[in-house]
């Protein structure tokens, strides 16, 4: 059985002080109409949120960022970073990103952000349009790979301990630390069901087969792929928005003095896996826009034992071509 806690309104300002004096907390915050990550601090309080949905960007931007030159050894921050209000959808694509950065060649960057880092993540309250996480097998919930989870119940938070590290973020609060009783967790899971409700009803459309690796495995010469490619213009969004891809360029180049660059890369681009000869196995459009499918449900999936699409939606909102990948699945599927 789980640890769980119940935090009222009046305990949760004084255990979030608290914190911020320990660590440098990057959450959620209203901002143009969104939600955006950013540090967050006393002069900006005010704009945290934590239950809603997941935000524009993937917390991947802070563990694997942009551009960063890879030869300079990171430097301990004096304050670790505590990620708070992290959505089901992030920390499934977390797990292949440690995958990826880390085994016996491990990424020493990535895995020196992810060791210094807390997670204390929250249940998805108001899911967009976009989201449709529950189509590829996810939860509008975190089930695990956090350290805290927060389920807003009434005027506070049902906390669900998942790790040690958690556990000792809730140490000096045993005043503020309730049992939790019946009410409470019925009150999480009507909360739960409801926000799935909504995913669902959102997503009642689409027709997802039982499984898409079966189907995309089996639609490489699908025309489907030719039509939405038709309104793709290469830029590379789907991929930078997604919080699972991880494919990156190196470039070496003299500033002051050498450097080794690494950059995000875009499966989409035309100059993706080109060789020194000029050379590509992916010349047209289509199959660039065929590959993200396959690497997404079938190549990752037999890799790292899960879907490379956690159902964020982000590559929906992001396409400049109005290409929706629930579309492009569910018209595969009928083929």
């Amino acid at each position: 059985m789980a640890e769980r806690y119940y935090i009222g309104k009046e305990h949760w300002g004084a255990i979030l002080n608290t914190w911020l004096e320990k660590y440098t907390i990057i959450a959620p915050s209203s901002e143009q109409g969104g939600l955006y990550l950013h540090e967050i601090d006393s002069s900006n309080l005010n704009s945290l949120v934590i239950d809603q949905a997941r935000t524009v960007q993937p917390i991947k931007n802070y563990f694997l960022p942009p551009i960063e030159n890879v030869l300079k050894k990171l430097k301990n921050s004096k304050k670790p970073w505590l990620f708070l209000g992290v959505k089901a959808c992030d920390l499934s694509a977390l797990s292949i990103l440690d995958q990826a950065y880390g085994g016996d060649f491990a990424d020493p960057n990535y895995q020196l952000r992810r060791e210094k880092s807390l997670i204390v993540s929250a249940d998805c309250n108001e899911p967009f349009s976009t989201c449709f996480c529950s189509l590829v097998g996810g939860e509008p919930y975190p089930v695990r790979g956090f350290d805290l989870n927060l389920s807003r119940v009434w005027e506070g938070f049902v906390v669900e301990v998942g790790s040690l590290r958690g556990k000792g973020l809730l140490e000096g609060f045993d005043r503020a630390l309730k049992d939790v009783v019946k009410e409470e967790i019925e009150a999480v899971e009507k909360i739960r069901k409801s926000t799935k409700d909504k995913i669902i009803k959102n997503n009642k459309k689409f027709s997802f087969p039982d499984s898409i690796k079966n189907v995309i495995s089996a639609s490489w010469e699908s025309d489907a792929y030719k039509k939405y490619a038709e309104t793709c213009v290469e830029c590379g969004a789907c991929n930078h928005a997604c919080p699972t891809c991880h494919c990156y360029m190196l470039e070496d180049t003299s500033r002051k003095e050498f450097t080794k660059l690494r950059g995000w890369d875009s499966c989409q681009y035309t100059g993706y896996a080109v060789t020194a000869g000029g050379g590509t196995p992916r010349p047209q459009l289509y199959e660039r826009f065929r590959n993200r499918y396959f690497c997404k449900f079938k190549y990752l999936e037999e890799n790292y034992n899960q879907y490379g699409c956690t159902g964020c939606g982000r590559c929906i909102e992001a396409c400049q071509g109005k290409i929706d990948m629930r579309e492009v699945i569910s018209d595969i599927a009928v083929r």
